[in-house]
């Protein structure tokens, strides 16, 4: 009994010191640490971890400290990352546990700090490089789908490589105090990158992706189209006192003077340039022409509503002028995206000028051009708002110029479903 109530209380001191160790080994991870309560019990077993707790097992604890003296500070280094980055919730398939294990053990290879160092890390970082290569970015979603196609054999070399806890069900919402935790974190590395220099760059790269702020599509759609306003008389509403005055001098003939509001927007002349090199989905396109006809449904309509659908690659491919949504209904019915070679945006809006020139377009209210990429842009911007959204799914950084506005969309994002 007293050789287990020691060995307890070693390892206890064991996980407390790891704990210290890591704090001051990188100190971008304190408050996440000190926020988490740990316990230790006796007997064998992986150690665990929930939302606001550590847990280890005495006997798991002594033999991998006496094997690798680092281990448990990894181990905790370990799960923090996982909270931190907002690992464990809704899991889509098997795949995805280990691809989140993947992600965090390299980021740690990658830190190699004093105590968290563990020997493995060339062939974690071997394995790591040449599944990232395949994926395209460091996400769960893109490793777990890149996972999917490797072989059993390879799939248990991973797990031992990679895996050293149990996950836990931690459910789809995600935690507030954790999502704060891991911004600070983000913004406390980009303070201390100095003195970490490119070690921190992996762990940076995948925060920076896991706080990325997303724009909602669909707002942003709303109201880029519709900044105009229109006067209109609404004949439901009108002025009390005139009603009251022609009652009182005519009887029973009562005075309407309808109110006339401003305050809701109308779509006018805009145009939608749609990349059709070879990388835009039809349909991605007819989800995206979609939610223009949606708008349409809740805007009002004027004389002067005319969008233009452009289709474009190097070169102008086609122009559809849309008046109103049987226009637009009838373009997506028989939808064809026409192209298919390089991309290049500077053909729309010579074209754009061309029409302005002919009058047989006014100032347009915007211009948003779909594409997912890379092309060429004009030297010189226009004099109306212009907006390109890409779809991406791999997380690439998108340069615009000064003069244009930047919406970065998920494939997946921009064709779910409203909730």
């Amino acid at each position: 009994m007293e050789t287990v109530a020691s060995e307890l209380e070693t390892a206890v001191r064991i996980v407390e010191d790891s704990r210290t160790y890591l704090c001051m080994d990188l100190r971008f991870m304190t408050r996440a640490v000190m926020s988490m309560e740990v316990s230790v019990s006796e007997g064998e077993g992986p150690c665990t971890f929930s939302e606001n707790r550590l847990h280890f097992r005495s006997g798991t604890v002594l033999s991998q400290f006496k094997e690798e003296p680092n281990s448990i500070t990894r181990q905790i280094a370990h799960m923090i990352l996982h909270l931190v980055l907002g690992h464990s919730r809704g899991y889509r398939n098997e795949m995805d546990g280990l691809a989140e294990d993947i992600i965090v053990e390299h980021a740690l290879d990658v830190l190699d700090s004093q105590h968290t160092a563990t020997f493995g890390s060339e062939g974690r970082t071997y394995y790591f490089n040449r599944i990232l290569k395949r994926a395209g970015a460091p996400t769960v979603e893109l490793i777990a789908d890149e996972l999917s196609r490797s072989s059993e054999w390879q799939i248990s070399v991973y797990s031992e490589l990679f895996s050293p806890d149990v996950h836990p069900a931690l459910g789809t919402d995600e935690d507030v105090v954790w999502k704060e935790i891991s911004q600070q974190m983000k913004v406390e590395i980009e303070g201390f990158s100095r003195n970490l220099g490119d070690r921190s760059s992996m762990l940076l790269e995948i925060l920076r992706i896991r706080n990325r702020r997303r724009t909602d599509h669909r707002r942003f759609l709303r109201n880029f189209m519709t900044s105009s306003e229109r006067v209109h008389v609404d004949p439901d509403n009108f002025d009390p006192a005139y009603y009251v005055l022609g009652l009182e001098r005519y009887g029973n003939i009562p005075l309407i003077d309808p109110v006339e509001y401003s305050d809701v927007p109308v779509m006018e002349e805009f145009v939608i340039a749609v990349d059709t090199s070879g990388s835009t989905s039809g349909e991605l396109v007819h989800y995206f022409m979609d939610e223009v006809y949606s708008i349409m449904e809740q805007c009002g309509m004027c004389k002067g509503t005319e969008i233009h659908v452009i289709q474009c690659d190097d070169r102008i491919r086609d122009d559809k002028v849309i008046r109103n949504r049987e226009d637009l209904r009838g373009f997506l019915d028989g939808m064809r995206l026409r192209g298919g070679e390089g991309t290049d945006f500077r053909p729309v809006f010579q074209y754009v000028d061309g029409l302005l020139s002919e009058r047989r377009m006014k100032r347009p209210k915007g211009l948003i051009y779909l594409t997912d990429g890379m092309g060429v842009y004009p030297g010189n911007g226009p004099d109306y708002p212009v907006a390109f959204m890409f779809v991406d799914d791999r997380y690439r950084d998108r340069s615009v110029p000064g003069w244009a506005m930047k919406v970065i969309v998920g494939r997946d994002e921009a064709t779910q479903n409203p909730t």
